[in-house]
């Protein structure tokens, strides 16, 4: 889709959602289509995402305080949300969340 798309009857934004990294491993898709409440926010997504992805993705993206573990990177069309308002930034006329896992950070000497 690629594009976002108000109705204006319910408006709703329909937002491309794009898995990369070892999350894909976890929903077992490389992209979906999430259609979203006029005022919702990048929490209010990754809430439906895990919803519908169940457990796994939870654990892989949020820590038991509620807050993205270090190896999740959230992309709203390419800026990373921690550089905004986080998971309480809203969705308005984005057109797609990139949804990045990587690896544990790992330190030695």
């Amino acid at each position: 889709m690629g594009t976002a798309d108000r109705n204006a009857r319910g408006g709703q934004t329909a937002i491309q959602v794009l898995y990369f990294g070892l999350v894909r491993n976890v929903v077992k898709e490389a992209e979906e289509t999430v259609m979203l409440p006029a005022g919702a926010t990048v929490r209010d997504l990754l809430d439906i995402l895990c919803q519908k992805h169940g457990e796994p993705l939870r654990d892989a993206l949020f820590t038991v305080e509620g807050t993205l573990t270090a190896s999740a990177m959230i992309l709203l069309d390419g800026s990373n949300i921690l550089y905004n308002k986080g998971l309480d930034t809203e969705i308005d006329r984005q057109r797609s969340l990139h949804v990045l896992l990587t690896t544990t950070a790992m330190s030695g000497g």
